[in-house]
C-alpha cells in the first residue's frame, strides 16, 4: 500500500451482511449508535438489497424501499450497497437515486452509481458494489453485469478512487472471491463478500495488506435455515415445483442475528484486522 497515493488517516469500518425485511433494517438502525460508540466506527457500510419482501417471485418481491432506506440512513448508515435485486422492488428508481445507495458497477445501467467516496476530516473510503455474474439469477430484472477483472481493469483506468478502497463483491462462488481478493491484494483495503447469507467466520489478511472475508452473513431471522426467509419456495424451485402458486415469500421467524464485521484501516490502506461483530 501507498500512504500518499492512499490519501486517508486511519479508520474503523462496520460493515453488515445483507439484511433480510424492514423489521431487520429497524433492529439495525437502532442498534447502530451503541455499535458505533463501542467499536469507534468511522464508516458504516450496509448491504440492504433483501430489505422489501414485497411479491410472491424473487424478481419481484425484494429489493429496497424508500421507507427502509430513510430508516437504516437515521440510524447511521454511510452507504448502502446492492447486488442482484438492486432493480427489485417498487421504489427502484427513487432507491437508486439517494446519493448514499451504491449498486453494482460492473452492469450497462445508466440509473444509480456503483461506487461513493466518503470523506470526514482526515479519513476517506471508496464503496464499491461488484456483482459476480454467479449471482446473476435467471429472469432477474437487474442487467447482465460484465465478468469481475475486465471491470475492475476499466474502472482502474476511468476511475479516481481515493483513499482506502472497500469493495463489496456479491457472489455466489467462494473460490471466485477468494480468487478476486488475491488479484487485487495491495491494491485495495478490503473486499468483503455477500449474497449467500451464510457467514464466514473467519476473516484473512492478505500478504499485501488487503482484508478478505468470503460471505458477511445475512441480518435478519434466523429461522431453521439461516437464510432470513421461509424456505418453502426455494425447496418447491428445487423439487421442479412452480412456487408461483404458494404463498407470497415470507420471512423466517426465531432469533435476529447480525451479520457484520469491523475492518480497521491503517495510514497506509491496509487492513490491519477484520473481526466479527456477533
Amino acid at each position: 500500500m501507498n500512504p500518499a497515493a492512499n490519501g486517508s488517516g486511519p479508520m474503523t469500518v462496520l460493515a453488515v451482511g445483507d439484511v433480510v425485511g424492514a423489521e431487520a433494517a429497524t433492529w439495525l438502525a437502532g442498534r447502530l449508535p451503541e455499535l458505533r460508540e463501542r467499536h469507534e466506527v468511522d464508516w458504516v457500510v450496509v448491504n440492504a438489497e433483501n430489505c422489501a419482501v414485497t411479491g410472491p417471485s424473487p424478481m419481484d418481491g425484494f429489493g429496497m424501499t424508500v421507507e427502509v432506506i430513510d430508516t437504516l440512513l437515521a440510524g447511521g448508515v454511510d452507504a448502502v450497497t446492492g447486488g442482484n435485486h438492486s432493480w427489485d422492488g417498487p421504489d427502484v428508481d427513487e432507491v437508486l437515486a439517494y446519493p448514499q445507495v451504491v449498486r453494482p458497477i460492473n452492469l450497462d445501467e445508466t440509473r444509480g452509481r456503483g461506487l461513493l467516496t466518503l470523506r470526514r476530516a482526515d479519513r476517506t473510503l471508496t464503496v464499491l458494489n461488484l456483482l459476480s455474474p454467479t449471482a446473476a439469477l435467471p429472469g432477474m430484472k437487474a442487467p447482465q453485469p460484465a465478468p469481475l477483472w475486465p471491470a475492475w481493469t476499466n474502472l482502474r483506468a476511468t476511475e479516481p478512487l481515493p483513499g482506502a478502497i472497500l469493495i463489496d463483491l456479491h457472489g455466489e462462488s467462494p473460490w471466485e472471491k477468494a480468487s478476486f481478493a488475491a488479484a487485487l491484494d495491495g491494491e485495495i483495503s478490503a473486499l468483503l463478500g455477500t449474497h449467500t447469507h451464510d457467514p464466514t467466520l473467519r476473516g484473512h489478511i492478505l500478504p499485501a495488506g488487503t482484508g478478505y472475508l468470503t460471505e458477511l452473513g445475512m441480518t435478519g431471522r434466523l429461522g431453521f435455515t439461516g437464510g432470513g426467509f421461509d424456505p418453502a419456495h426455494f425447496a418447491a424451485r428445487l423439487r421442479g415445483e412452480d412456487h408461483t402458486a404458494l404463498p407470497p415469500y415470507r420471512l423466517a421467524t426465531g432469533e435476529l442475528s447480525l451479520g457484520a464485521v469491523v475492518v480497521r484501516v491503517d495510514a497506509t490502506g491496509a487492513t490491519t484486522s477484520i473481526t466479527r461483530v456477533h
